[in-house]
């Protein structure tokens, strides 16, 4: 998105422009969320989210960031329509967060339907609109991303008898109950990393018995060679770079390739820029309160700026079937 056009530094007549141009906005943009309210409250639901997400994109597009933050914040949230769709379990848990970040693994697993609203006595209302999210392109190359990983998984274990996987913020791990290779014992080690405890315990619970090892770490302790590992055939980190600032997803990107034992793979994935499902990343930002950066192949291709080039047999950078998330496959030489 565009650089704000107006820096705020005490000058009352910079400061007047803005609040005269926000609140020539503020009227037309919330008409639509008028609009979407009434049309979920009368039984519309896919209508009202359709309105509701075109209202949000075209906010998101028309206004600059500092103030679509503001709309978020101070149109959108207090609007009963906020109230409404929080009574789906996915935006709810996104906006409350209660393990105090956004997309934390029992989020994921309301997209990946492990979790269905109708258990969790959830409205009707917050099932049909559960419904309609599982149905958009982003939730969509979450389930791929899933399915790819799993897929990935096998690959790496068919060509290796001793395959050593390890798999970086990995949540729930949810692509190991579609992984053949995991399933049957087949892989050698599979280590399962993430500084979310309680995640770690249903890794523990639900996979220790197939072999998967949860370890608890952070990103810091990776970049301050605090936690270390050695000889990987595949390590990969398919939720956590969407959080990363350019410099640290660099110097993450270097220290994860060097974990890999030659012929090793490092996968890594990024959402791509948000004109891609624009309108359901608005809903995200405004109604989750859930703000990911977003980035476009020079930018991922950047991230193996500190890995020296004679050690790189391949790489490849590509986009999901949704063209809603960006690759990165790097090869040790």
């Amino acid at each position: 998105m565009q650089e704000h056009a107006h820096q705020v530094n005490g000058n009352s007549h910079e400061s007047n422009v803005t609040e005269e141009w926000a609140s020539r906005w503020r009227a037309p943009l919330t008409e639509g969320l008028d609009l979407a309210h009434a049309q979920i409250l009368g039984g519309e639901v896919s209508q009202g989210m359709r309105t509701l997400l075109s209202s949000l994109g075209h906010a998101r597009a028309t206004l600059v960031p500092e103030d679509w933050r503001r709309f978020c914040i101070e149109t959108c949230r207090p609007h009963p329509v906020h109230s409404l769709v929080r009574q789906e379990p996915f935006t709810r848990r996104g906006f409350e967060k209660p393990r105090r970040y956004a997309g934390d693994a029992v989020m994921l697993d309301f997209v990946y339907e492990d979790l269905a609203p109708e258990r969790l006595g959830t409205t009707d209302t917050g099932v049909e609109l559960n419904r309609f999210l599982c149905a958009q392109r982003s939730t969509a190359s979450l389930r791929g991303r899933r399915d790819y990983l799993a897929r990935y998984i096998d690959q790496v274990s068919a060509e290796r008898a001793d395959a050593r996987i390890l798999s970086v913020a990995c949540g729930h791990l949810r692509e190991s109950r579609r992984s053949r290779a995991v399933q049957q014992r087949q892989v050698s080690e599979f280590l399962a990393l993430d500084q979310d405890l309680q995640s770690l315990g249903v890794i523990d619970s639900e996979l220790g018995y197939l072999g998967v090892k949860p370890v608890a770490g952070s990103v810091k302790d990776i970049l301050r060679n605090q936690l270390r590992f050695e000889d990987m055939d595949l390590v990969y980190a398919s939720g956590l770079y969407d959080y990363l600032p350019q410099p640290v997803a660099i110097r993450l990107t270097a220290q994860l390739f060097s974990m890999l034992r030659p012929g090793g793979r490092l996968l890594l994935a990024n959402y791509a820029d948000p004109h891609k499902d624009s309108a359901f990343k608005a809903y995200m930002e405004a109604c989750m309160d859930w703000w990911l950066i977003y980035r476009d192949e020079s930018e991922v291709a950047g991230w193996m700026s500190d890995i020296p080039r004679n050690q790189l047999r391949r790489q490849a950078l590509f986009r999901d079937e949704t063209e809603n998330l960006i690759y990165l496959e790097l090869t040790r030489r």
